[in-house]
């Protein structure tokens, strides 16, 4: 196989100007707005024997399933990223977000490292890989996926698909700095809520301060023993208090409070069982503090998701990127949650957690990605589907 061949059809500006057009399609999510992003990838992959199909999911937001055909002989390996990006925040940018400005060897903007980046690096390799006119054995599959950063409904869609369950393996572009993430925590997003008694602020005495309560709640749950084996990579199951609510005046005795925790969960933990932990952690403390009333309802959640290290995607991959790259490739965390959420409880299928981006600049002001690093990562991403599947 003349690798070299084939990686001389990536070129590191072409990753640049479809990353730069990639940034000044504006996909905050909400609302997203991803379909005319979406329509752009398939019209460059048309031209390469991509048959591209766009799963609608409601006005201006769509996901794309673009494959170049194999021969059915083996599962077809999937190239994924998301497009929808988080709101640009208040923060000062050196270059305007949604301009893709070129400059400094990097492609600054958000979403440029997280992830539009990481997917113009898989364009670069799926365009690559169908000109060298290759025997697939299996096919190769681009995905393009809306809503990730709020409710993963365009992975929720693609998984639900027929024959997703013949994946071989998902690599997503998501930022790692080029290393291999194979792990992720759970998101696990309870609200607590206290209920109290509304009085006039100048006679506290006549009410229930659901404020205060609330103050008590947290103050036990700081204690509360949550068992969890920690993960050799992944470290140790996290908590932390980041929204609390409650009053409606300065003059009035609150009869509400409600707090959101972020529990970030590890391979091993069951979230139902950790709802009933909590759910009998509040009727203790209502049976114990005169007064207390609290409930709480899950919001959001994830479960954690962990490919074996000696999956034979995962040692293909390696030994891909070794023959072919001349890389060893480490084995690292990955701290925020993917579509690998989705993936691998739904379908079971090697996922591989791989892009050029800087896990630090997503969601930051004055985001940007290094080209070199997505020339690089193009380079895997070949390396990868050449070795899976041209058998």
């Amino acid at each position: 196989m003349d690798i070299q061949r084939i990686f001389s059809k990536i070129s590191a500006d072409e990753i640049a100007r479809l990353t730069s057009d990639l940034v000044r399609f504006d996909t905050t999510n909400p609302p997203g707005n991803e379909r005319p992003a979406v329509e752009y990838i398939a019209e460059y992959l048309k031209p390469f024997g991509y048959e591209c199909h766009l799963i609608e999911h409601e006005a201006n937001r769509a996901t794309l399933l673009a494959r170049l055909k194999g021969t059915g002989k083996c599962g077809a390996v999937v190239f994924n990223g998301h497009v929808d990006v988080v709101p640009v925040g208040a923060g000062n940018w050196e270059y305007p977000p949604f301009e893709g400005s070129i400059e400094q060897g990097k492609v600054w903007g958000r979403g440029s490292a997280d992830m539009k980046g990481g997917v113009a690096a898989m364009l670069a390799a799926a365009k690559a890989i169908a000109q060298a006119d290759l025997n697939l054995s299996g096919d190769l599959i681009l995905t393009a996926t809306a809503d990730e950063e709020v409710n993963m409904r365009g992975a929720y869609c693609l998984a639900a698909l027929p024959d997703a369950k013949n994946w071989q393996a998902v690599i997503i572009s998501e930022p790692t700095s080029n290393q291999l993430g194979l792990a992720e925590r759970g998101v696990f997003w309870p609200e607590i809520t206290t209920y109290g008694k509304t009085a006039h602020g100048s006679t506290p005495e006549l009410g229930i301060n659901a404020v205060m309560m609330m103050v008590k709640v947290l103050s036990e749950l700081e204690k509360l023993e949550i068992p969890f084996q920690p993960h050799p990579v992944l470290g140790n199951f996290t908590r932390s208090v980041n929204m609390i609510q409650g009053g409606v005046k300065v003059n009035v005795v609150p009869d509400q409070c409600s707090v959101m925790v972020d529990m970030r969960t590890l391979p091993g933990q069951d979230h139902r069982q950790l709802l009933r932990q909590l759910e009998a952690f509040l009727a203790r403390l209502e049976a114990e503090i005169p007064g207390l009333k609290a409930s709480i309802r899950l919001t959001h959640e994830l479960p954690p998701a962990e490919t074996a290290l000696d999956s034979p995607a995962v040692q293909t991959f390696l030994a891909a990127v070794r023959e072919f790259a001349g890389l060893d490739i480490p084995i690292v965390k990955v701290p925020f949650a993917t579509e690998a959420a989705v993936f691998v409880p739904a379908l079971k299928v090697p996922t591989l957690i791989l892009g050029p981006g800087d896990p630090a600049l997503a969601h930051q002001p004055n985001e940007f990605i290094e080209i070199q690093a997505m020339e690089i990562a193009a380079r895997l991403y070949v390396a990868a589907a050449v070795k899976m599947l041209v058998i």
